[in-house]
């Protein structure tokens, strides 16, 4: 299978005034989201119930403090994020596919730079109520994979409804040469750090339960490529100052 592998230009002369995000691969992921209702999306002339997208994780194997996603924007355009989990940083940025393609590096602008904040977070949750499960190892194609949830630990039923608190299934390659998972939730990415208990290895699957225990979200890894890509964010935006400084 086809991987978009994707060229980065640098658009000024790197000093210190630049914080440096450097990748080493580029994974490609297909996703489905799951609707309760038939709803209108883009780019289609009826209703549908789920949703297919593709996209690609930029990863450094060595770490999993922080990542980069691209993915389609329109016909045009790609979409470009970063998520710092370690910093608490959220940047994002729209580029013409025919620049990013030819191109070595990227720098994002000051404003596309936010805060990273975690939708647990922004329901009042704190990550000391959520942890790991270890659940039955799962097999897929006659391989052996880990499973683990993610969830609210003792729940109270009428708390979890009201906020819509869903769990986090994660089933992980434990045979991969990646060691170290890419969690997209930052309270993951916390506990599993203070925890070592939490999984390791490459995450092949992630799909999500609503409170209801309906299927919402479905992510699977495709394949990967090598890659020495890089992201500069400038240190002087009034949002990041004091976390590098």
């Amino acid at each position: 299978m086809k991987i978009l592998i994707l060229l980065f230009s640098l658009t000024f002369v790197v000093g210190h005034s630049q914080k440096l995000y450097e990748f080493d691969y580029i994974m490609e992921y297909h996703a489905m989201v799951y609707y309760k209702k038939p709803r209108k999306i883009k780019n289609k002339d009826h209703k549908v119930t789920e949703e297919f997208a593709k996209g690609y994780y930029l990863i450094n194997s060595e770490q999993n403090e922080y990542f980069g996603v691209i993915t389609e924007e329109d016909s045009l355009n790609y979409k470009i994020v970063l998520e710092d989990q370690k910093r608490g940083l959220f940047s994002r940025a729209i580029a013409l596919k025919s620049e990013l393609n030819d191109a070595d590096m990227i720098n994002m602008d000051c404003k596309g730079i936010t805060r990273l904040a975690s939708s647990l977070e922004l329901q009042r949750l704190k990550k000391e109520d959520f942890d790991f499960v270890k659940l039955k190892d799962t097999t897929i194609n006659n391989e052996s994979f880990l499973h683990y949830k993610f969830y609210l630990k003792n729940p109270k039923e009428r708390k979890r409804k009201r906020k819509k608190i869903g769990t986090y299934h994660l089933i992980i390659d434990k045979s991969s040469k990646f060691k170290l998972p890419l969690f997209r939730s930052r309270y993951q990415y916390e506990k599993w750090i203070l925890n070592e208990k939490t999984p390791m290895g490459l995450i092949a699957e992630v799909f999500i339960t609503d409170y209801e225990g309906k299927l919402v979200y479905s992510e699977k890894f495709i394949d990967f490529i090598e890659t020495e890509k890089k992201i500069y964010l400038p240190k002087r935006c009034p949002t990041i100052e004091v976390i590098y400084e």
